[in-house]
């Protein structure tokens, strides 16, 4: 669903922005920005009064643990992707709303290795037979995203510019995968069927998240 939204959303915006940008006098800008997306550099082109465009790198990966069912969890969040987005600017200023995509892999890599007894499904087992639990959490990829903020790229007399952004990433729900190695248990069809379980509700938890918030700051210059 998510998927044919964002493909209904980049045909409506080109549809929309290629008539307009063939009589438009066109400005180039570069801009830079930090926010929860990680630091992000993008090329923008104002198309006319209403209309800009833009597209960038993001780089964000970020150390995390979580604990689910007792078991606590270390790894890392890679969030680094391209971006494509269209601002309008409704009056003519610089307010905008913003539409577009995120893509590139979005994903939680975390493992487990316990010296205590764990709970895995609804059993438990030695560290020695669990093994290393290793969880893997992606997320919809490409992401549509909506915001809303303040650009004065083109609007500003001199070259320099102020972006603010706010806005969420629709992630969708996370496609979870869990498994065991170097357990005594790892192959155990039993064991398996446990961690399927613990599997299950960690899945379940995580449809609770099917948003991630946006807020990003930055400078640009214009050509």
């Amino acid at each position: 669903m998510l998927k044919s939204t964002t493909c209904l959303m980049a045909g409506v915006t080109l549809a929309t922005i290629l008539p307009l940008s063939a009589n438009a006098e066109t400005n180039w800008a570069v801009s830079g920005g930090l926010g929860t997306l990680g630091g992000n550099a993008e090329i923008k082109v104002q198309l006319n009064d209403y209309f800009d465009v833009r597209g960038g790198y993001n780089y964000f990966t970020v150390d995390v643990d979580e604990t689910y069912s007792g078991i606590t969890y270390e790894g890392d969040l890679d969030m680094s992707g391209l971006g494509a987005y269209i601002d309008l600017r409704p009056f003519k200023n610089s307010f905008i709303l913003s539409a577009g995509a995120h893509f590139g892999d979005k994903l939680i890599d975390l493992e487990a290795r316990s010296n205590e007894n764990i709970s895995i499904g609804d059993q438990v087992f030695t560290p020695a037979q669990a093994g290393v639990l290793d969880l893997k959490a992606e997320l919809t990829n490409p992401t549509p995203f909506l915001g809303l903020g303040y650009d004065s790229t083109f609007q500003n007399d001199g070259p320099w510019g102020v972006k603010l952004l706010v806005g969420s990433l629709f992630t969708g729900e996370a496609d979870v995968t869990l498994e065991s190695r170097d357990g005594l248990f790892s192959t155990d069809p039993t064991f398996l069927a446990e961690l399927e379980k613990e599997r299950l509700k960690i899945e379940e938890d995580a449809e609770d998240f099917k948003f991630y918030p946006v807020v990003q700051a930055g400078l640009s210059y214009r050509f």
